[in-house]
């Protein structure tokens, strides 16, 4: 038996024939498409059921911050405790908070905005432990070489999820009632996670317990991820991609096309779509190539395509050439994010894995508030949708320049 798992640890198994990473993709569908209906039952409740459209950022706000707040607590946690544990904990104790809420929907006439802010808090607060914890699993899930393919796998899905998420909603409350569609939700999640402490790590190995404190640990990732070139390149990428580039363009998605284009809902919907279609595209093609060398080098060019890809759309002036060019700006998304998440887990030691995923995950978004809110100064200054995101390219570009003299590891890091 042992000489029998040595083997496979030597052997690579194919990612379709692995049990544990089916059962690790199977959860982080569930996550992510649980999290989608959540959201989309609160917003379509508040704004519909309300009526109530001012309190939706509430609701939101209280979700994301707690979310954000929990990324990076569950970055220490999973580098402290057992992985899958903290995934079966996270996915159960959202599906007692979703189960709880269709409760709320099932005996009373109207469900309170603070009880929908309150839960969406500890919905984001329980969600954020999930990422940390799979990000810092999956190393020991999968071979070195493979990490590439895996990432671009689970990131499809959950690209998937987050479109059809919505979509399936919305759909399901025409047929059924808000109480049964989130008791849905919770027993999948249920289901989820129950199984995903069936998820066997490669090593069977006993991993040494953390003996430093929580506080330690949590200003040993800071310290560790700012003291390491590739790493602090890695992190400083993230957060110029995001304040650049999702502010800009996806809150001016809808702007753009109604005001410069002089699209309708249907037409927004099909750029929306197109994006969204082409970060699946890219994920698919990224798994395929299943990059190995010069990802720092490659995802830099491919950034400074990004830049370019969003002056070019901010020029569009039909709604075909606009499609066009947001397939392509949807499919650079994953084809830059796939290999730098890869290069984190092939390069941070196992131990601060989860913390070093969870800062860069958490820095990233945090800054798309930030983003939002100076793309919404502009605007309400009077400065058109178009110019923003042109003027957004040349800083994404011109940071991509200096990254790239700045960090010569991240050019030559494979």
């Amino acid at each position: 038996m042992d000489t029998l798992n040595q083997a496979e640890t030597l052997t690579p198994v194919p990612l379709s024939k692995s049990k544990s990473f089916v059962l690790l993709l199977f959860t982080t569908v569930v996550s992510s498409l649980s999290l989608s209906m959540f959201m989309f039952i609160q917003s379509w409740y508040v704004v519909e059921g309300l009526g109530m459209k001012a309190a939706l950022g509430l609701v939101l706000v209280c979700l994301t911050s707690m979310r954000m707040v929990s990324m990076v607590i569950g970055g220490v946690v999973a580098d402290r405790s057992s992985q899958i544990k903290i995934m079966s904990f996270s996915d159960l104790s959202l599906s007692f908070l979703i189960i709880l809420l269709a409760g709320f929907f099932m005996y009373m006439s109207e469900v309170p905005i603070w009880v929908l802010a309150v839960n969406a808090a500890f919905f984001g607060g329980c969600g954020g432990l999930f990422e940390p914890a799979r990000d810092a699993l999956l190393p020991k899930v999968v071979q070195v070489e493979q990490l590439t393919r895996a990432n671009s796998v689970l990131q499809g899905s959950i690209q998937i999820a987050l479109f059809t998420g919505p979509l399936l909603t919305g759909v399901l409350i025409n047929f059924f009632s808000y109480s049964f569609v989130l008791f849905m939700i919770g027993l999948l999640l249920c289901f989820s996670g129950v199984s995903v402490l069936f998820i066997k790590k490669r090593s069977e190995a006993q991993e040494k317990k953390a003996e430093e404190s929580f506080k330690f640990q949590l200003r040993e990732g800071f310290t560790y991820t700012w003291q390491s070139p590739l790493l602090r390149a890695l992190f400083i990428i993230t957060i110029i991609v995001n304040l650049f580039l999702s502010g800009p363009l996806l809150m001016g998605l809808p702007i753009f096309v109604e005001s410069v284009l002089n699209g309708s809902s249907v037409d927004f919907s099909i750029v929306q779509g197109g994006f969204t279609f082409g970060m699946i595209l890219g994920s698919v093609v990224i798994g395929m190539m299943n990059i190995q060398r010069k990802r720092g080098a490659y995802a830099l060019y491919l950034i400074a395509l990004q830049g370019l890809g969003m002056l070019l759309f901010s020029q569009a002036a039909s709604i075909v050439i606009a499609v066009g060019i947001i397939v392509l700006i949807g499919m650079l998304n994953p084809a830059v994010n796939i290999p730098l998440i890869s290069m984190v887990q092939s390069f941070a030691e196992p131990s601060k894995v989860g913390r070093v995923m969870s800062l860069i995950r958490t820095g990233s978004l945090g800054l798309i508030p930030l983003s939002y809110a100076v793309t919404s100064f502009f605007l309400g200054v009077g400065v058109p949708i178009q110019n923003i995101m042109a003027w957004s390219s040349i800083p994404l570009i011109l940071s991509v320049m200096v990254l790239y003299f700045a960090y010569p590891i991240l050019r030559s890091a494979d």
